[in-house]
């Protein structure tokens, strides 16, 4: 196992712009994994960080270990909702304070599917968005997150070329692992409900099909349980369930027969499939997510974006300012 130094050390950006932090508290609640121990473990070095677990599938005990040995514990979400600022991820801290009653919030989001959620919230906003971010919407989410599916397929130690490969979901995630699956040899179809994202995929040269006869199917659409029971029993035997969306895309049918722990076989009217990481996403629960390099960026942003939270007067949800993207990749070399 390779210890959280690795990634603390490789991780350049956050050290120099965590120095320039702003907001005296900010609760940190998104996937806590080694990458996000590094950026709350640096920034607890400027100001006060609360730091929440985002939910148990995509918390990994050796980074929260690793923070607890440089004093930081890490505590529920319900007691991480009376900071000032969030960093939030799928708006779930978010939803959280509200529930308990907060009236106004300040938050930096990672996702368009917490974008989303804060849009439904009946609270006074003032959000920036770093999914509308060419940094972090399509740097990270199309060439980060593929990593993240081959770091979870490469644990399956499955050979992949000539495997026939069903990508639902066609938008910047998708694009990113069907483009690395087919690079690597595999026999890559698409589908997608939006008939122009069909047409790009055409365009890229990938066949479209609404079948489900592949070796592998993974899900990127962002839209919870787009695999049920009706989509199961089209399914090949044998065939391999992932998802890599923000929500559970996957919800199974039949019943478990075997757990292999990180995968788990199941039974549907004798049919044998199997499903990773219980249909959590497979990047985060099953590998380490994306890689470092391209964290470091989305962190880095995170965190000037939380000084403009501080210094700018408004109101809604905005996008991260372009000057902030300007910053992370043409300042910081």
């Amino acid at each position: 196992m390779i210890k959280a130094d690795w990634y603390y050390d490789r991780m350049k950006l956050i050290k120099r712009f965590a120095r320039e932090i702003e907001v005296e508290e900010v609760a940190v609640c998104i996937p806590l994994e080694y990458k996000s121990a590094c950026l709350i473990y640096e920034l607890s070095r400027y100001t006060n960080v609360i730091a929440a677990k985002l939910d148990e599938q995509s918390t990994k005990e050796d980074a929260v270990s690793w923070l607890k040995d440089r004093g930081i514990e890490v505590v529920r979400k319900r007691d991480a909702v009376n900071a000032e600022y969030f960093l939030d991820c799928a708006a779930v801290l978010s939803r959280v304070a509200v529930r308990q009653g907060r009236k106004e919030l300040k938050v930096v989001e990672l996702t368009k599917t917490g974008e989303d959620y804060l849009k439904t919230l009946k609270a006074k906003l003032k959000a920036i968005s770093l999914d509308s971010s060419t940094l972090k919407g399509i740097g990270e989410n199309t060439y980060g997150t593929a990593y993240g599916l081959l770091d979870a397929l490469m644990r399956l130690n499955i050979f992949l070329p000539e495997k026939r490969i069903k990508v639902i979901g066609f938008g910047r995630v998708g694009k990113g692992c069907a483009r690395l699956l087919k690079s690597l040899g595999c026999k890559v179809s698409i589908w997608d409900r939006s008939v122009q994202r069909l047409i790009e995929a055409i365009y890229e040269g990938f066949e479209v099909s609404d079948e489900l006869n592949a070796d592998i199917i993974v899900t990127c659409t962002g839209s919870a349980k787009c695999i049920g029971v009706d989509e199961i029993a089209k399914i090949p035997e044998g065939c391999i369930l992932i998802n890599l969306g923000a929500e559970v895309e996957i919800e199974p049918a039949g019943k478990v027969v075997k757990d292999y722990g990180g995968v788990k076989e199941y039974s549907l009217k004798g049919k044998r499939y199997y499903l990773v990481s219980e249909g959590y996403a497979a990047n985060l629960a099953l590998g380490n997510g994306t890689p470092i390099e391209v964290m470091d960026r989305t962190f880095s942003a995170a965190i000037l974006a939380l000084n403009y939270l501080k210094k700018e007067d408004f109101t809604g949800i905005r996008p991260l300012p372009a000057h902030i993207e300007s910053s992370i990749i043409l300042d910081a070399k």
